[in-house]
């Protein structure tokens, strides 16, 4: 899919998305050929006033059919999110009458190109809503999306065409890690892909292997893969775009490549190589952050295994060694997440002296119960760092919903035998993405730091208007654009 930018209108098109706001006023020239009939259903008010309205005409002209999607973005009180889908609504449409060339009127709105953060993020869509998953196909689907042929005569929007570009590719590369079955995408070979991104970039990669995560007494981490055959690999990427003396921001992402829930077994698992949707977020930011050359230093962290049952596998009531060197009473092999993040966030405070830290995870199944499965469930230290982050949620259009680190919840996971225990069993306190987040808190020392538990949005069950069923590559936009703003 290519996004380009015209002054005026293309004269070959197949479909065309003509944007209008709360006065449904036609303020850009169309091609005469359609332009009669989009005054004439304006005319009837066929297009309803609320966000997120379309209303579609079906031409037969010239020898061909042509589909133009009337769209309405309200009031001008919508909210950034709602605008964005609104526009992925009407590029579905175009989809799925398999337009090769589809022209978006940008200028009959402008709000949105006196938005270049939104303008962006609109184009960003051509790319998402065109995504295939074909790699294992005999036939590959084939939804005929060539080009997105914008017309603005705005200033900047070629700029700002590159920039969504890199940002929407890298969460297509997201949706590809996670995508890929775990006989495929297992720890070495997640490894291998960050070395070929690495090099593509030309930014650092360091893989760890298990005798190096040994040595550096990554004991809750590596008995998490300890009862896999495929062995477990730590990930660093190392952007330096910042000061040299500048602590890098650290993204911290989970990589569990295959979640059986091990002898704490879960029910039904057909989805879980999604478990490491975490570690596709960051390897997509720390790519749409080296392309755009962000003023800032940042490492993206990725302790990759698989949580697998065997005769090696860790059992519930074992005690973990972590690498900050907190003893963990392991009650539940299905929380294994929170394990492996421990020695991520551990890593990168003493190895890598990161400043801010951002861990985002598949964590927790009670993140959906409580937030939805629109917004992922943030919890942070630190009151600036979670502005960031937020004012990052409203460009991005990835909803966040902020919890509480309740401290009156932390005994559910106070140990009688070691220092912590990895899971509240048995405690009918409830809240447990909060109960996730307040073990996490116990490893990230005094840093700045927010979590953010990504399990109610990082994978969908069925096709959605802007992803496949699938892996959505939430969190690819939403750290980028945390880097974004700290950078500034």
């Amino acid at each position: 899919m290519n996004v380009k930018i015209y002054k005026e209108a293309v004269p070959s098109f197949d479909a065309a998305v003509i944007p209008f706001s709360d006065e449904q006023l036609l303020s850009t020239e169309l091609p005469e050929v359609i332009s009669g009939p989009v005054k004439a259903a304006l005319s009837a008010g066929k297009l309803a006033a609320a966000c997120g309205s379309v209303y579609d005409l079906n031409l037969y002209l010239d020898g061909s059919f042509k589909k133009v999607v009337l769209v309405s973005l309200g009031d001008g009180s919508s909210t950034n999110r709602e605008v964005f889908l609104a526009f992925a609504k009407a590029l579905k449409r175009c989809k799925d009458a398999s337009a090769a060339v589809t022209e978006i009127f940008l200028d009959n709105a402008a709000e949105i190109t006196h938005a270049p953060e939104m303008a962006k993020k609109i184009m960003e869509l051509p790319h998402l809503v065109s995504y295939q998953f074909n790699h294992y196909r005999s036939v590959p689907v084939v939804n005929g999306m060539e080009e997105a042929a914008v017309v603005t005569s705005a200033a900047g929007m070629e700029r700002l065409a590159r920039e969504a570009a890199h940002v929407a590719e890298s969460t297509m590369l997201a949706r590809d890690l996670v995508n890929h079955p775990s006989m495929f995408m297992d720890p070495e070979q997640l490894a291998k892909e960050c070395e070929a991104l690495a090099e593509e970039l030309g930014i650092e990669v360091q893989i760890y292997d298990k005798k190096q995560a040994e040595e550096m007494n990554m004991g809750a981490f590596l008995a998490v893969g300890r009862g896999s055959a495929a062995e477990p690999r730590l990930i660093v990427l190392r952007y330096k775009g910042g000061k040299e003396e500048e602590p890098p921001v650290a993204l911290v992402g989970k990589g569990i490549m295959f979640d059986s829930g091990g002898y704490s077994l879960k029910s039904r698992m057909e989805t879980m190589h999604g478990d490491m949707g975490g570690a596709a977020a960051v390897i997509g930011a720390i790519r749409a952050i080296a392309l755009e050359k962000l003023p800032v230093n940042v490492i993206a962290v990725v302790a990759a295994c698989k949580n697998m049952i065997s005769g090696d596998a860790y059992v519930p009531g074992d005690i973990l060694f972590s690498m900050n060197g907190k003893k963990i009473e392991m009650l539940n092999s299905d929380a294994e997440g929170r394990l492996t993040l421990a020695d991520a966030l551990t890593y990168a405070i003493r190895k890598e002296n990161a400043g801010s830290i951002i861990d985002i995870a598949t964590l927790t199944g009670a993140a959906q119960g409580a937030v939805g499965v629109r917004s992922s469930a943030v919890f942070s230290n630190d009151e600036e760092l979670y502005a960031e982050v937020e004012e990052a949620s409203e460009r991005a259009c990835e909803k966040i919903w902020r919890l509480p680190l309740d401290k009156e919840l932390f005994p559910v996971i106070e140990s009688e035998v070691a220092d912590i225990q990895n899971s509240a069993q048995g405690s009918t306190m409830g809240g447990g993405a909060i109960v996730a987040g307040l073990f996490l808190q116990e490893f990230v020392e005094d840093h700045s730091w927010v979590h953010v538990d990504i399990a109610p949005v990082s994978w969908e069950s069925k096709d959605i208007d802007y992803s496949i069923k699938g892996a959505t590559g939430y969190g690819v936009s939403l750290l980028y654009e945390t880097v974004k703003v700290i950078s500034r």
